[in-house]
């Protein structure tokens, strides 16, 4: 099917949304809840306007309008302010950037335990979560670094972070099968189905993707693609929560994801088969009426396996190329509820493997890089609730230990490191009004560079060496601390309409940022860049009319800059990846069983290096999409329905760093049937 068919397909589902929308109702409701109950700030469960940092949710039916062309979970909070998105691809990590001081600075949870923000977002299954809850500003008392080694490094909650929140209480049993046929011969097939059993809640699914794909590289990019890239992706995941005792806050929660992903960048050598698993292990218990313990476990093991291959006329296979990451993060806290406030007191742990090797047909794999690291906190927060006023204060202490065996296939200089640091944060949110209040908050963070910044994925004298693409090492790197602070404000009426305006400062001393070296072949390197500053303000507001119909809008201000002045190359620069401005805008309509929901995302544009003489500015300007639905039958209890998602209607083939290209515009069209 061409995609000019499936584009007449989605013209045909979506022909009555001007009429409906006409005749839509007017009777206006509160349907956005002052005092919507988020876990993100506290730990434990509490209503919005008593949390001093500013928090997003984002529900089911959100999930179910969003487009992710890239099949990339960060693409459905991609609209919220202060975050650019930019999934290289399908088979790529997400390279965005939050509050404008790069992509690891906002860290991803699942449950509360961190994952990795750039590969996790590829690996685990939207169906699995029930709603995502985001919290701009700094984070990192309460919630830990993450230690992971590759991509950018370790990751910092500074700027805020990304709770994903797994399926825990099911009202009914409910069967959903799907299938989806797209651009470039995609096929997506999935099986999802929960129950309640007694106190025992369970889900589980199954996704599987196939697709030809399409070239993503600019034209005479390091891919250098012959062939359609091919990939298959499988996910397969399942979670249960057993409620006991007198209320729903003794609960016993487990989560398990398995993806496998297998494919080729579109050459003969060019293979990979990367597999990805995910654990969550949780336990709450109320002590009594006023103590609740949380235990939570995680284990997350990424084995990422490629082929590298000589370019020419016919390909020469060079080696087998791998990583292998085991990281297992535990956190345990209680809280103490004493009269309206909450004191908090926690400790957490991390431990974490991080290979890499190389097998240059020898018929032996040979490591690159072999190093272990822990990280150890306690923590404590007090959250004092005043009346109409809410002061918050935290502690944590923390030690970071790294253990070095190999280093570019050498033994190490330093073979052992450790690192102990005190952070703060402090808040504070006073409700002025039923419709008004305005919140404040500053942290401070710390951050070890990570193997993959210190040993690279290729040696340092492969530079600019055709046919060497990767990370190139930097074992002299400096680890960084910084400092985040924000103001703002919030307006919230009871006719659905909510604003909200907040500037934010962000700080780094001796910034680990990632730069272009070369192109052609693609290669990278971690620097330490100076003083980073990041700083600027959001606008946003959005109102739901009725029942049928919402809009959202936002805007984001930054200004960036490297002070450098030992390098004048540097001085002055902006910090990767973060654009000057970033705007959002759609809207969802939903009558009679049909849905739509077009939404645009415009980016200023960004630069891929801090170096002002050998830089590349990258403009990728809109990307507007649309989802639509139309519901086939009258039943309530086994609904049918068609949709349509379609990403980036004007084809906005915008470059990307490292000689990546957006795909373009993509059509996808799905039945969906639901037994309930």
């Amino acid at each position: 099917m061409k995609i000019n068919k499936l584009k007449l397909l989605t013209i045909i589902l979506i022909s009555g949304a001007v009429n409906n929308l006409l005749n839509a109702q007017s009777a206006v409701q509160d349907s956005v809840k002052l005092d919507e109950i988020v876990i993100t700030g506290s730990k434990v469960y509490r209503p919005a306007g008593n949390i001093t940092q500013k928090i997003d949710v984002i529900n089911l039916q959100q999930f179910k309008t969003s487009v992710t062309g890239q099949n990339n979970i960060a693409e459905v909070i991609g609209n919220r302010p202060g975050i650019s998105v930019s999934a290289l691809s399908r088979n790529d990590a997400n390279w965005g950037t939050y509050a404008g001081i790069g992509p690891k600075y906002s860290t991803f949870m699942l449950g509360g335990l961190p994952l990795d923000a750039f590969a996790d977002p590829m690996s685990l299954d939207l169906l699995a979560i029930e709603r995502i809850e985001v919290q701009r500003g700094p984070a990192s008392v309460l919630y830990p670094n993450y230690l992971s080694q590759d991509f950018a490094g370790n990751q910092s909650p500074l700027a805020g972070t990304v709770n994903l929140i797994t399926r825990q209480k099911i009202d009914k049993q409910t069967t959903m099968a799907s299938t989806t046929y797209g651009s470039w011969n995609t096929i997506n097939g999935q099986l999802y189905h929960q129950n309640v059993n007694g106190n025992l809640h369970y889900f589980g699914g199954l996704n599987y993707e196939s697709s030809d794909y399409t070239n993503y590289g600019t034209n005479g990019s390091w891919l250098n693609m012959k062939k359609d890239p091919e990939y298959t992706k499988l996910k397969m995941y399942g979670g249960s929560t057993w409620f006991y005792g007198d209320n729903s806050q003794h609960k016993l929660t487990v989560f398990v994801n398995h993806t496998q992903h297998k494919g080729d960048a579109g050459r003969i050598y060019r293979g990979y088969n990367h597999q990805y698993t995910t654990v969550n292990v949780g336990h709450t218990s109320e002590l009594t009426q006023n103590i609740l313990l949380n235990t939570s476990l995680g284990v997350r093991i990424y084995d990422r396996n490629w082929q590298e291959s000589q370019f020419g006329d016919v390909d020469v296979l060079q080696s087998n190329n791998g990583v292998y990451q085991r990281i297992v993060p535990l956190d345990i806290n209680i809280g103490f509820k004493h009269g309206n406030h909450l004191l908090t007191v926690g400790a957490d742990y991390q431990r974490a493997l991080y290979y890499t090797h190389n097998d240059p047909l020898l018929g032996y794999s040979l490591y690159d890089n072999k190093s272990r690291a822990t990280q150890k906190g306690i923590y404590i927060q007090e959250e004092l609730y005043l009346n109409n006023l809410v002061l918050r204060g935290g502690l944590r202490a923390n030690r970071i230990d790294t253990e070095i065996d190999l280093l570019s296939g050498n033994n190490p200089g330093d073979a052992e490191s450790s690192y102990n640091r005190v952070l703060y944060s402090f808040g504070t949110r006073y409700n002025v009004h039923s419709f008004l209040s305005v919140y404040a908050n500053v942290g401070n963070s710390f951050l070890t560079p990570g193997l993959k910044s210190v040993g690279g994925t290729i040696p340092l004298s492969a530079k600019n060496q055709p046919g060497f693409n990767g990370h190139l090492p930097n074992p002299n790197l400096k680890p960084e601390a910084g400092i985040g602070t924000d103001f703002g404000l919030n307006l919230n009426f009871p006719i659905g309409f909510k604003s909200g305006f907040r500037v934010f400062y962000n700080r780094i001393s001796d910034a680990i940022v990632d730069v272009r070296v070369s192109e052609n072949p693609s290669q990278s390197q971690s620097i330490n860049a100076g003083k980073s500053v990041s700083k600027g303000f959001e606008l946003e507001m959005e109102h739901h009319i009725n029942d049928s119909f919402w809009w959202f809008a936002n805007f984001t201000k930054m200004k960036t800059e490297i002070e450098d002045k030992i390098d004048p190359n540097q001085n002055g620069a902006e910090i990767p990846f973060a654009p000057d401005k970033i705007a959002n805008l759609g809207f969802t309509f939903s009558r009679s069983g049909f849905t739509i929901r077009p939404a645009i995302n415009y980016n200023w544009g960004y630069y891929d290096s801090t170096s002002k003489t050998d830089r590349k500015k990258f403009t990728p300007n809109e990307v507007l999409n649309i989802y639509a639905s139309q519901q086939l039958n009258r039943q309530k209890h086994n609904p049918v329905e068609i949709f349509t998602s379609i990403y980036n209607i004007t084809n906005n083939r915008y470059e990307m760093p490292w000689q990546f290209r957006n795909t373009g515009t993509s059509v996808m069209i799905g039945l969906k049937i639901t037994f309930n």
